[in-house]
């Protein structure tokens, strides 16, 4: 690995931000307590794209996707990311929609294995879009309607059965997802129909195809660009009225306050569970923090220089504000009824954790913090964070060695020292913490704290974990 992640600051502004507190403990404002349990953490750190598979040979991040422990990968836009590729999409795999769906010959697995090989390899479960990447042409050649849907729904069980029961000189990897499209909702870029009936329709005839061969994967969607609550409904009384599968929802956003994504989670559960569908898991598979407009992304408000800021300032869509923002979210849905979720994204230089020269981005230091955590201490303990933007996730491992808290203050235009009661630890002793800050993409360094309390001071934006 290389030295980059581990290098130690040894300034005196890490002195400075990481100081030990000499106040009574019973004065702080915030508390973990590693000795009361609450059960396991989710696992909610997924992520869409992988490490970019067309250029291995010449920037090879497998180990720097494996470091971060993703529990999930969604497979949604990966010819994107790799460019040259035929990957995953169902128009890449199977070339010829007139071609014969029974014929093994007719498909084109290999980049795809390699690629989901890459993934199992770093122990992520993948989840496989069946569909299309996005289309920013002025044409539409794949992002609409089948024309023959039955046959389409016959090629997609061919790639079921070639991952899960070894067809075509194929794999027996069980993966367990599959998610019908890619926001159909959103036209023309991704559907040529504006009636919303015309997806259902889609969806049905696909889903029922796949559960009638293969009755023990899970097949949702519809991965709308926002929770569509009236769409979901929609999609949800035909499903139930002609028996066919809806094993998870999902949707996406792209939110500038965290209530946007912690929200919605429980009016959808409310929704489903009206509907007799308690058992439908619920899946943000696609969401980033933005704060921002869409014209600024495309270049059309502010042009290069805007765009240029957004990528690259603390205040962006990479730096410590993203970093505290992924932090806070990631921890408050972790008391929500939200199944998965899938950050965009890995790769992609626009919206990945790398950059276009291959540095690696803050909010990749922010996930690779959370991963190690959900890996070496995946019980989640009590905390007490009274800060509506401030989070604390405590944890330990299973045999209570391993201990970590992470601390995630977001967006505070004043602030203020955050002082912490410790529960379960010595009342002295020495910690490592890792931070992000506006000043540092990300640094690691070893403290004291005493009487039990420790005090860190935090910029308008950080992210923070402590390792007892």
């Amino acid at each position: 690995m290389k030295n980059v992640f581990y290098r130690v600051v040894a300034s005196a502004l890490a002195i400075l931000a990481l100081t030990c507190s000499f106040a009574y403990a019973q004065n702080a404002q915030y508390a973990v307590n590693f000795n009361e349990r609450l059960g396991a953490l989710k696992p909610l750190n997924g992520v869409n794209l992988w490490s970019k598979f067309s250029r291995v040979t010449l920037e090879d991040y497998q180990e720097y996707a494996e470091a971060c422990h993703f529990s999930t990968v969604r497979l949604h836009d990966a010819p994107w990311d790799n460019e040259g590729m035929r990957l995953v999409d169902v128009h890449q795999i199977f070339g010829n929609l007139n071609a014969d769906p029974s014929d093994p010959e007719n498909y084109f697995f290999g980049p795809t294995d390699d690629y989901i090989a890459n993934i199992l390899r770093g122990g992520a479960t993948p989840i496989y879009r069946l569909g299309t990447s996005i289309e920013h042409t002025a044409t539409k050649y794949f992002a609409k309607k089948p024309q023959d849907v039955a046959k389409y729904a016959d090629i997609c069980a061919g790639i079921v059965r070639h991952y899960n029961k070894g067809w075509a000189n194929g794999k027996e990897w069980n993966l367990k997802y599959w998610e019908i499209w890619n926001e159909p909702n959103l036209v023309p870029q991704m559907w040529d129909d504006p009636d919303w009936n015309s997806y259902v329709d889609f969806y049905v005839a696909v889903a029922k195809r796949l559960r009638a061969e293969f009755p023990d994967i899970k097949i949702g969607g519809p991965a709308l660009t926002h929770p569509g609550y009236d769409l979901i409904k929609t999609l949800a009384e035909r499903c139930k009225a002609e028996g066919a599968p809806l094993d998870f929802v999902s949707w996406h956003f792209y939110a500038k306050t965290p209530e946007q994504l912690l929200d919605p989670p429980y009016k959808m559960r409310a929704l489903l569970d009206e509907l007799g569908l308690t058992e439908t898991e619920l899946h943000i598979n696609e969401w980033h923090y933005f704060p921002t407009e869409w014209s600024v992304v495309h270049g059309t408000n502010g042009g290069s220089e805007a765009k240029r800021e957004l990528g690259t300032s603390p205040e962006g869509l990479h730096g410590a504000e993203a970093c505290a923002f992924i932090g806070l979210v990631l921890t408050r849905w972790q008391d929500g009824p939200l199944t998965m979720s899938n950050y965009y994204a890995f790769g992609l230089d626009t919206w990945g954790m790398i950059d276009i020269v291959g540095k690696l981005r803050p909010t990749y230091y922010a996930f690779r913090m959370i991963g190690e955590q959900i890996h070496n201490a995946p019980y989640r303990v009590k905390t007490t964070d009274p800060g509506a933007n401030v989070s604390l996730l405590g944890s330990v491992a299973e045999n209570g060695g391993a201990k970590t808290l992470l601390v995630s203050y977001y967006k505070q235009d004043d602030p203020q020292p955050i002082k912490i009661r410790l529960e379960g630890v010595p009342s002295e002793g020495e910690v490592t913490i890792q931070q992000i800050d506006y000043d540092h993409d990300f640094f690691e360094t070893k403290t004291s704290y005493s009487n039990g309390e420790i005090t860190l001071v935090p910029q308008k934006s950080s992210v923070f974990s402590i390792r007892f």
